[in-house]
């Protein structure tokens, strides 16, 4: 049956309609028992708590018993959680510093939410909480601080005195299993241990005093790592979407009361994560597996090798065995098992296989992503970079200047227009990159860089145009002993600041900087430089001869003149010729006075009798226009025929154009950045 049941509070009351049974038989694992004593589903308790408080109430009361029933819905409920109406971290830790002028306690199985006004009894102060796996939690005060630290508390929370100067209320939230919160770290792969506590405080005024928590926190039975895990005690950083342990300290193990105790500096969300414990491995003999043993790399090698050719289909086993495979064979002081090498094709293939996952693998020899373009909370991955000897990181649209800024090894960066259609993106960043070396035998070109390969999962048939970016250092292991040119699918440009080579491309594939040997400035001639001086000086003698010839004519027989429009083609050639003339004497400058092949720069004479030939070459274009143009008055448009005075001016406006942009020229010149010498 339906009927009206109210989420009600000591002063206030929010009523919906749900489908309710008759207690006591609720199903715990997909009903919800209201203070009436009514069931519901948690479903329907999940949405409408989570609409009434982005409606944005104003009543504090009523904010936080939406957050504890919200908080119950989420527990222990056999129901999927409809992802529209899922609060994210930042929106409740707003709602908890929104709690402001009332005291109350909500005390559940699952959470625990306190709002106490401070010095409300003359010797008694409020100064945290406490909470008790699956029991329920209560509030910590200067009466019963010692109780609380001496008992087994799964998690609790307690500011010291001098903090709390100039506060007038402290919020509480402690949720005992925090589903939502367990895996919202996808780019440090820290792992959530422990219940969740969410700190806030109302002051009166403006002033800030330093804060002292100290944290305690049972690893829960749910979380508990099934590999050795180094612990730390850290806030959720919403900001930059991380666990974050800066301004906290290194939690000490209390085996007395099974628990890690230690104390931040600042108020946030704080929780107990977890990582794989470091285990230092001889690195050039052995590799770490995902369980934290130390095989050696042969081994490694085989079993990854294995595992891929397996045909499994589970996603992350393909991942961890790829990420494997990249450290068994980097930096081996042994020889590799050629019969268990991945090809470059099976490596891009394993990597497309990797689907419906939201997972970073980080180590010091690669880093593979696999996560989900849309993160929510308007976070957009966009790629991923990676700094050698150090590890990789993803990127996303909240740091990617940050990161671009950095002085990365590799990275790689979606343009977001090129990421609409596409649910899941796949990156493989690989540092060194041994299998990649020797893969180009038709064109010599070598690899310079670490290697980046990308794939993508499209939500549908639909092909968006791609833009890919791309960023290389050179790699000290690969960096070339002779002058190279280096190459990327489409090579933009080098980035001097951070020492590193950019470029985009279109298609999603393997990417890496290659170089070839850079062709030298040769310090002889060859044969088309020859033809070429061959053919000038010939073309300057014929000049020459002609004009022998003419005054030969002239002095023989003074009676015969040349008429004015004979002079226009001798006109046209001898401004060609003294082209010709000073290319000659250029060229010749040039390859005599060169000392060196890697000589780059231009001495003196050369860079004179360059713009003197720059001169000649745009005053002979503008020369022979001018001539054409007359030509066309003369011959086409033949009435009134063209006045000589004409040509002389457009001769004159030519001559004018030829300097101006020598001038030009010049000046940019002068100016190192824009290599016109």
């Amino acid at each position: 049956m339906t009927t009206s049941h109210p989420i009600a509070t000591p002063n206030s009351t929010a009523t919906t309609s749900f489908t309710s049974t008759t207690p006591p038989y609720c199903n715990e694992s997909s009903e919800l028992q209201l203070s009436n004593g009514s069931c519901v589903s948690k479903l329907d308790v999940q949405i409408y708590t989570v609409t009434l408080l982005r409606n944005r109430t104003s009543n504090a009361t009523v904010v936080a018993y939406a957050l504890s029933y919200y908080l119950s819905s989420l527990a222990n409920s056999n129901l999927s959680s409809n992802p529209n109406y899922i609060l994210s971290p930042v929106e409740i830790d707003g709602y908890v510093d929104s709690l402001s002028n009332i005291t109350l306690g909500i005390n559940t199985n699952t959470s625990f939410i306190m709002v106490q006004q401070l010095n409300q009894h003359s010797n008694i102060t409020t100064i945290g909480a406490t909470f008790t796996h699956g029991i329920g939690g209560q509030v910590v005060n200067t009466s019963n601080v010692d109780d609380v630290t001496n008992s087994f508390s799964s998690a609790a929370a307690i500011i010291s005195n001098q903090s709390l100067t100039g506060v007038t209320s402290l919020n509480m939230l402690i949720i005992d299993i925090p589903t939502t919160y367990k895996n919202l770290d996808t780019s440090s792969n820290r792992t959530l241990a422990s219940s969740v506590i969410i700190v806030a405080v109302q002051r009166n005024g403006s002033d800030s005093t330093p804060m002292n928590i100290s944290l305690y926190f049972q690893i829960l039975p749910e979380y508990q790592p099934t590999i050795e895990a180094d612990y730390f005690c850290s806030f959720y950083n919403t900001t930059n979407l991380i666990w974050s342990d800066s301004g906290c300290t290194k939690p000490q193990y209390n085996r007395i009361f099974n628990r890690y105790e230690c104390s931040c500096n600042h108020l946030s969300t704080f929780g107990l994560v977890w990582l794989p414990k470091i285990v230092i491995c001889n690195t050039s003999t052995d590799v770490q597996l995902s369980n934290g043993t130390c095989v050696s790399k042969s081994d490694g090698q085989i079993l990854s090798v294995n595992t891929l050719h397996s045909n499994t289909t589970n996603s992350t086993v393909i991942a961890n065995a790829l990420s494997l495979y990249i450290s068994s064979i980097t930096n081996s002081n042994t020889t590799l098992n050629s019969t268990y090498t991945l090809t470059v094709n099976e490596i891009d293939t394993y990597l497309s296989n990797i689907s419906n996952v939201n997972l970073t693998i980080n180590t010091m020899d690669s880093i593979l992503i696999a996560q989900p373009v849309n993160q929510g909370d308007n976070v957009i991955v966009l790629g991923a970079s990676f700094r050698s000897g150090i590890g990789g990181e993803v990127i996303n649209n909240l740091n990617k200047e940050t990161i671009t800024n950095s002085y990365l090894s590799t990275a790689a960066i979606i343009n977001d227009q090129s990421l609409k259609d596409i649910t899941s993106l796949n990156i493989l960043i690989i540092d060194k990159p041994t299998t990649h070396e020797n893969i180009d035998n038709s064109t010599n070109k070598t690899l310079a860089s670490s290697v980046v390969v990308v794939t993508v999962q499209p939500s549908g048939s639909t092909s968006t145009s791609r833009n890919i970016s791309l960023y290389f250092q050179i790699l000290p292991d690969y960096q070339p002993t002779i002058e190279a040119d280096y190459f990327c699918s489409f090579y933009d440009t080098i980035n001097q600041i951070f020492t590193r080579y950019e470029c985009s491309c279109s298609p999603f594939t393997s990417f890496a900087l290659v170089w070839l040997p850079k062709i030298p400035l040769t310090r002889y001639l060859n044969a088309q430089d020859i033809a070429s001086l061959i053919f000038q000086s010939i073309s300057i003698l014929c000049f020459i001869v002609i004009i022998i010839h003419g005054l030969i004519i002239r002095i023989c027989k003074p009676s015969v003149s040349i008429p004015a429009r004979d002079l226009l083609p001798l006109i046209s050639c001898a401004v060609t010729m003294i082209l010709f003339i000073f290319y000659i004497a250029l060229a010749m400058t040039v390859y005599t006075k060169t000392s060196s092949e890697n000589q780059t720069s231009c001495f003196l004479s050369s860079s004179v009798l360059m713009f003197f030939t720059y001169f000649f070459l745009i005053f002979m274009f503008c020369v022979k226009t001018s001539i054409g143009y007359f030509n066309y008055l003369r011959f086409v448009y033949l009435f009134p025929p063209p006045s000589y005075r004409r040509l002389f001016i457009m001769l004159v406006i030519s001559f004018f154009i030829s300097i101006t942009w020598v001038a030009f020229a010049s000046g940019f010149n002068s100016n190192s950045s824009f290599q016109i010498t």
